[in-house]
């Protein structure tokens, strides 16, 4: 042990909640801005809950991207990661557009799950109907 190991404090533990709170953050994050539908969207995830905001952003802070993609995949069970996917892609498309970081980082999520693109095909396809709102015009 070293003389200022007692310094660093306890090491964030991520649970489920919290590693979908970190993947969310990730993804957003992902083109370089966070614009108020994203932020809103995280808030419906979150729903008060401070705590798994506070953990993602520790874990976050003490881990490289995206080396954190294999701490959330590890927290996650099969039926979490395959909801994840599908919160991350409506995230995603939140602001109507899904810039080439935010889509390589999906790619990165799929893969790390073990998620096949069959599995995601009627997830993306409903999303993708959700935010078509030229239909409405």
């Amino acid at each position: 042990m070293g003389i200022f190991d007692k310094l660093t404090g306890k090491p964030a533990t991520l649970t489920p909640k919290s590693a979908l709170v970190l993947s969310a953050i990730t993804v957003i994050a992902a083109d370089g801005v966070i614009d108020e539908a994203e932020i809103n969207d995280l808030a419906k995830i979150v729903r008060g809950d401070k705590k798994s905001i506070q953990t993602a952003m520790d874990v976050l802070k003490a881990n490289k991207f995206p080396g954190v993609i294999d701490m959330v995949a590890a927290t996650l069970d099969e039926k979490q990661k395959l909801a994840t996917l599908a919160i991350l892609c409506d995230l995603a498309m939140a602001d109507g557009v899904l810039a080439g970081e935010e889509k390589a980082v999906l790619q990165m999520y799929m893969d790390k799950f073990g998620v096949s693109e069959a599995a995601l095909k009627p997830i993306i396809e409903a999303i993708a109907i959700k935010n078509d709102f030229s239909i409405f015009s």
